[in-house]
């Protein structure tokens, strides 16, 4: 019985979203960071997903979003053309479609964040963000969980 709580104990910590966060000042910029570590929020047989919490202020300003990268399994690279949370389509941005994970043959990846105002990060804080992604070469779901809008919250604390 012991070693069934004990298995059971490191399979939920294995499964809990990271609380670091790394703060970063940059005094030639003048911006500070909070972001978390990388968290895998989706795994199927056509794609991985992992995102990070991160705010980044200046001068007083505060500007929050969920940084994301999917990458395909499969041939062929995603191409997001939009994320919902519910009916609400979310404010999401391509940042670039970077080749990866180059161990046997690279990937194509799409890195991109979704920006998000400070209250719906508080409310995310609380529930956690689910993500219906619509992509040209495939559809989605994944949940950043709650864990990562705390950590970044924490972390500007």
């Amino acid at each position: 019985m012991r070693i069934y709580l004990i298995f059971a104990l490191l399979l939920a910590s294995a499964c809990s979203p990271p609380s670091t966060v790394t703060r970063q000042h940059d005094n030639w910029t003048g911006f500070t960071q909070v972001i978390t570590d990388e968290h895998e929020i989706l795994r199927d047989t056509t794609a991985v997903m992992t995102a990070r919490g991160i705010m980044i202020a200046r001068d007083g300003k505060q500007g929050f979003a969920v940084l994301t990268n999917l990458r395909r399994l499969v041939p062929n690279g995603p191409i997001i053309q939009s994320m919902h949370n519910g009916d609400t389509r979310l404010h999401y941005h391509r940042h670039d479609r970077p080749l990866t994970h180059c161990n046997d043959r690279c990937r194509r990846a799409e890195t991109g964040a979704i920006y998000m105002t400070k209250a719906g990060f508080e409310v995310a804080s609380h529930t956690g963000l689910t993500l219906r992604i619509q992509g040209r070469r495939g559809r989605y779901t994944a949940t950043v969980p709650a864990g990562l809008f705390a950590a970044v919250l924490k972390g500007i604390q």
